[in-house]
């Protein structure tokens, strides 16, 4: 009840709120006043507002209060089983290449949920958009309110054909990247923000010609038609480097890493449906990278 009346600065709005009349909340504010020894409000007939005690006692109090509410939220929620309609938003094509299997099995385990899937390279806005769940790039941003969780990360690789790289002499130690015609996938939308490829292209390849893709399978198959070189996900092109139909493009530079993230609105009251999903797809991806060497694990909460 104090933080209530704090909040609303108002022994009768609090009492409102909590159904009971304005001398209860008077007596259980008198009496953490009376254990405290300390006056915790200062009341006038106009307002009430917190003394040095108040605010000391309130900041300590919200985060006990926040996390009880977590706790029962939590609770509330493994007592649920999901249901209803989830709505899921996957920016970027790496996020759709590596969901279709994920997204049957999770369907097969909870049939009461419905599936909503909306596949855009454009900007997400999580809250706004009425999205539960956004599955994005790691570097991809969000307000600051949305919880992300890192799903994986993998190694980028920059190939090519061997047809490409004949006139610039595939036998060289490390080929200068600025000659190259470089293909790289990047969100091509209004406003996006530069991602780790282009990052990446800028630091090495100043002087190269680009062409940005948002779509990897494109991106892939005009590198297989020696379009240039792509900076693509290993995992995607090592069937292909296997086979001789691409090869890695002899270069000093250090070559980066990109993954994906989940995020959704909050780690309170989550509804059972988002809860489920969430720890859903950090199994999965747990397990594929325990089994795919070219997928490297790194499941740890990211700071928005």
């Amino acid at each position: 009840m104090f933080v209530k009346v704090a909040e609303v600065s108002s022994f009768v709005g609090a009492a409102e709120q909590f159904d009971v009349s304005t001398a209860v909340v008077t007596r259980n504010i008198s009496s953490i006043e009376e254990r405290l020894d300390a006056r915790l409000l200062q009341r006038t007939t106009r307002s009430v507002t917190l003394t040095e005690a108040g605010r000391i006692l309130l900041e300590k109090v919200r985060g006990i209060v926040a996390d009880i509410d977590e706790v029962e939220g939590a609770l509330l929620a493994a007592s649920n089983a999901p249901s209803g309609t989830l709505r899921i938003a996957v920016q970027g094509s790496l996020g759709a290449h590596c969901l279709a299997r994920i997204l049957k099995e999770y369907g097969l385990r909870y049939p009461a949920v419905t599936l909503q899937i909306a596949l855009t390279s454009g900007a997400i806005d999580l809250v706004e958009q009425r999205f539960d769940v956004v599955i994005a790039a790691d570097d991809y941003p969000h307000h600051s309110s949305v919880v992300r969780r890192r799903l994986v990360q993998w190694d980028l690789c920059l190939v090519a054909t061997p047809d490409y790289l004949v006139p610039y002499g595939m036998q060289e130690a490390a080929l200068n990247l600025d000659r190259l015609n470089l293909l790289y996938l990047e969100d091509v939308s209004a406003g996006a923000a530069a991602g780790v490829a282009h990052r990446w292209v800028n630091e090495h390849a100043v002087g190269a010609s680009r062409l940005q893709v948002n779509n990897a399978e494109v991106l892939r198959n005009m590198a297989l038609e020696s379009m240039g070189a792509a900076l693509l996900p290993r995992y995607i092109v090592q069937h292909d480097l296997t086979d001789g139909r691409l090869v890695q493009v002899p270069t000093d530079a250090c070559m980066p890493t990109d993954g994906l993230s989940v995020a959704y609105a909050s780690r309170r009251n989550l509804a059972p449906s988002v809860r489920s999903f969430v720890d859903f797809l950090v199994e999965a991806f747990e397990q594929e990278s325990s089994s795919n060497p070219l997928i490297q694990k790194e499941l740890v909460e990211l700071e928005s």
